[in-house]
């Protein structure tokens, strides 16, 4: 479904219910852009077409509001029953794309109509999330904000018979449905997959710091080192923002993750993203490598083919945690009364074979990008 045609309906229903009437000025564009969390574009185009309907006027000096009753020709709300998709505008990307995708096709299949709406933070959640609540959608589909705020407002929804389901990571306070991936085995994976390459000392860098996802990761991070009986050093796995810092900001994070204790042989990411964002200020910095540095992801950047960066990366189902999502809303609106639980989906490990050719980051008098043959990294305190 077109974003100004949900807007338009979401109007029209509010309308319906009486929430505006002829005598009061309607709802303007700024007012729907902070409602829905849509672009002024989409704004303007939605009260365009109820002007074009004859459901509001605009009346010069005065502003718009809605028609007479007997000049309104208000349809009534009409087709499939409607699902949101709500999330994070920053995150529209590959991993976006991907989980709708999978939703987009499935709630197609099912039936149903599907809005989606991107929110700016964990404010304007909440307010794009009460605005579903007070309209047409029977079911929310939630990748809620890192330190998301919306568990009451995800009650309020419940209370209201909204069905929402999380997806790629859950509310700790709050029982609900959500689609996860197997995180913690994630991180397990990517680590030992390190470990068994030759790497003793590793150090991880996060975007996000407070959704169970990432928590997730890094306890099976932990939990790998301790596996192998390599010491945990908190300096080097910090769940400390790094993604969200000015390039100078990621620099110092990186000169003293190099300059802390003994020297790296590896750089672990908590998404493909910061991933790229590393390399980057990488070649940027005037601080030498000491000996070379294989980096692993613990998602991919690529959907169907391995990272050109990373020599371990986990595949995650992104697509089917889409289409997960679609099925267990569809079994709630058709009636299903079971408790609350988490869908958890595991993730495909990729290694580069030995012999690959693989990059690494290596540097005497900088840093550089080299390209390497493959096999174990050279031994720690070694120049490239």
């Amino acid at each position: 479904m077109a974003l100004f045609a949900w807007v338009k309906q979401e109007l029209l229903d509010a309308i319906s219910r009486g929430e505006f009437s002829p005598d009061e000025p309607f709802i303007t564009q700024r007012e729907i852009v902070e409602r829905f969390g849509v672009s002024t574009t989409t704004a303007v185009r939605a009260l365009n077409e109820l002007v074009t309907d004859g459901v509001v006027v605009r009346r010069r000096g005065r502003g718009t509001f809605v028609a007479e009753r007997g000049t309104s020709r208000l349809p009534a709300p009409s087709g499939p029953p409607a699902i949101a998709y709500v999330s994070p505008d920053r995150r529209a990307g590959v991993h976006d794309a991907e989980l709708l995708s999978g939703l987009s096709v499935e709630t197609a299949a099912l039936g149903y109509q599907l809005m989606v709406a991107h929110t700016r933070s964990r404010a304007h959640e909440e307010q794009v999330l009460r605005a579903i609540a007070a309209g047409r959608a029977q079911a929310v589909v939630l990748f809620a904000h890192d330190r998301s705020t919306a568990a009451g407002v995800v009650e309020e929804l419940r209370r209201a018979g909204v069905v929402s389901v999380l997806v790629d990571r859950y509310l700790p306070s709050l029982p609900t449905d959500a689609v996860l991936f197997d995180d913690f085995a994630v991180g397990y994976d990517v680590t030992t997959a390190m470990i068994d390459r030759g790497h003793r000392s590793m150090g991880v860098l996060w975007s996000e710091t407070d959704v169970t996802s990432v928590r997730d990761r890094l306890a099976g991070h932990r939990r790998a080192l301790r596996d192998r009986g390599l010491p945990e050093l908190p300096e080097r796995s910090a769940l400390r923002p790094f993604s969200r810092l000015d390039p100078a900001g990621r620099q110092r994070r990186l000169r003293a993750l190099l300059e802390s204790g003994e020297p790296l042989t590896a750089l672990l990411f908590g998404n493909a993203p910061t991933l790229a964002i590393a390399v980057s200020d990488l070649l940027a910095m005037d601080v030498g490598v000491p000996g070379s540095m294989e980096l692993a992801s613990m998602d991919q950047s690529i959907p169907d083919a391995v990272s050109p960066l990373s020599v371990v990366s986990a595949r995650l189902p992104t697509r089917e945690m889409g289409r997960r999502a679609a099925r267990l809303v569809h079994e709630r609106l058709q009636g299903s009364a079971e408790p609350a639980r988490h869908i958890v989906l595991p993730a495909e490990l990729q290694v580069a074979a030995p012999g690959r050719n693989t990059l690494v980051v290596s540097g005497a008098e900088g840093v550089g990008v080299r390209m390497s043959g493959g096999g174990a990294p050279e031994a720690s305190g070694q120049r490239a």
